[in-house]
């Protein structure tokens, strides 16, 4: 993994992100469906991940994001697949991204979804899972372990609803003192986290872990991460990272992002770099062609 220092020298200037991983495998041709999402795609053919990492790294992104967002034991055994499954999926998504970006500059950040993202049904659009803290140290803490020792260049935890959920995850990094994480919360409209607590409360906690290098908000509508970089700025000097979506809404029963349009990404970004955004991507609805764009602009 790399130091803090090192990877506060790597976004002295402004860093591409990559996009979305399903965006880019639909682009590609690849049909996802059932629980697990892209992990299936890694357990299938995880050549298709590593051609969607590549697409990413030839359009200049300079940070790629694993395949992991998805995989946890417990998604793994309500698939009927088991535990080990799970473990060998997450060191095996860290290595197909290695593969990916052999020859550049392009870090690999290995993907910490929300609790949510195991139960199907938008939660981590909602946050308040009804778990403890405990719970959900436990559930993170256990993910944590495989993926840092398969030694990314760092973790991307990501999708955050809730600030407790934020709180269990600076518990577990405590276990991994050599560990390096940006930690990026998902809003609603009226910038709050979707579980109803502040961004500012929510940054404050992730601050408060030696391993958070970077706090930022993904998968939400561009014109609401001005404000959102505004309030994380109000409670930290942290670098800030984004990646916001295509601008659309997530539809859980369909499972299709609906009116997305990542132009955006490219007309708000000059105003993100000014108001201290380090990291910049894109999330749902936008694939290869639009981190071009945005390297480009960067």
């Amino acid at each position: 993994m790399l130091t803090r220092e090192e990877f506060l020298a790597r976004v002295r200037v402004p860093l591409a992100i990559d996009g979305g991983m399903s965006t880019e495998l639909e682009q590609q041709g690849c049909r996802l469906e059932g629980s697990l999402w892209t992990a299936q795609a890694l357990l299938d053919d995880p050549g298709l991940i590593e051609a969607a990492h590549k697409a990413y790294v030839d359009a200049g992104a300079g940070v790629v994001i694993t395949a992991s967002y998805q995989i946890s034991r417990a998604g793994f055994v309500e698939a009927g697949l088991t535990a080990d499954d799970a473990d060998r999926a997450l060191r095996a998504s860290i290595e197909v991204a290695r593969k990916a970006v052999s020859g550049s500059e392009t870090l690999v950040a290995a993907s910490v979804g929300p609790y949510g993202a195991i139960l199907h049904d938008g939660s981590e659009y909602k946050g308040n899972y009804g778990k403890k803290v405990e719970e959900l140290r436990a559930f993170h803490a256990e993910r944590l372990a495989v993926l840092i020792s398969a030694n990314p260049d760092l973790l991307a935890i990501e999708t955050i609803p809730d600030a407790l959920e934020a709180e269990a995850l600076v518990s577990a990094l405590a276990d991994f003192p050599s560990a390096i994480a940006w930690m990026s919360f998902s809003i609603g409209p009226d910038g709050k986290l979707w579980a109803g607590q502040s961004l500012a409360e929510a940054a404050r906690i992730a601050a408060s872990s030696p391993a958070i290098a970077a706090i930022g908000v993904n998968c939400v509508d561009p014109a609401l991460v001005s404000a959102a970089i505004a309030e994380i700025r109000s409670v930290t000097e942290l670098p800030v990272v984004i990646y916001a979506n295509g601008g659309g809404t997530w539809n859980a029963e369909t499972g299709i992002w609906e009116n997305a349009a990542a132009d955006s990404l490219v007309a708000y970004s000059a105003e993100w770099v000014k108001q201290g955004a380090s990291l910049i991507g894109g999330c749902c609805g936008t694939h290869a062609g639009d981190i071009r764009q945005l390297a480009a602009a960067l």
